[in-house]
């Protein structure tokens, strides 16, 4: 059975939306090409897919959730039909694993849908001040280590359960996996030495 592993920039506050708004630009002009780094199959959203094709998606085989006409590219191709069918269909065909690259809306519907298995964050040392949580109650730190110039990267094993929220909109603590007053440290460089 395939995995399906979730890949987003983040800041030091948390923020997991529009890395365009408040990453440096030589980093963001690299944003793709890390995140699709030992990838074999995306999973873009609309938005995403637009937004970044042609630019360090030539050499990955890319599939487009979308219920609008989207303009394909070489090696893309659009997924039709239900996407929560298709994508849990998809994960029971042998193949290399389907990473989700940014695609925030898509994130969040495949989380409450419980088909990720994975989350991998590219840590950046730079605050963003506003925008979107990822909440990571149902997240499990499996893995961090220090990358370039300061970036961290961290990888979560997600851990579904009956009451465990999907909502993205409430952070529960910058860093780890329970609320503040359970111990997460406030301070983002505190937290990553507490979770390192």
């Amino acid at each position: 059975m395939r995995t399906i592993v979730a890949r987003l920039c983040m800041s030091e506050d948390g923020i997991v939306d529009q890395p365009e708004r408040w990453l440096p630009q030589p980093a963001h002009a690299a944003v793709i090409d890390q995140l699709v780094t030992g990838s074999e199959t995306v999973l873009l959203g609309r938005k995403t897919f637009e937004q970044y094709a042609g630019t360090g998606l030539e050499h990955v085989r890319t599939l487009v959730v979308s219920s609008q006409p989207v303009i394909a590219q070489p090696d893309t191709e659009v997924l039709h039909g239900d996407p929560r069918r298709v994508l849990a269909a998809l994960k029971r065909v042998p193949g290399s694993d389907l990473h989700v690259v940014g695609s925030l809306t898509l994130i969040r519907s495949l989380l409450r849908w419980r088909l990720i298995d994975e989350v991998a964050l590219r840590i950046y040392p730079v605050a963003a001040g506003r925008g979107a949580f990822l909440d990571r109650r149902t997240l499990r730190l499996i893995s961090m280590w220090a990358g370039d110039s300061g970036v961290l990267e961290a990888r979560y094993r997600m851990l579904y359960a009956g009451t465990a929220s999907s909502s993205m909109s409430d952070s529960a603590g910058r860093w780890g996996g329970t609320r503040i007053r359970d111990r997460v440290a406030s301070n983002p460089r505190t937290a990553i030495r507490t979770h390192a």
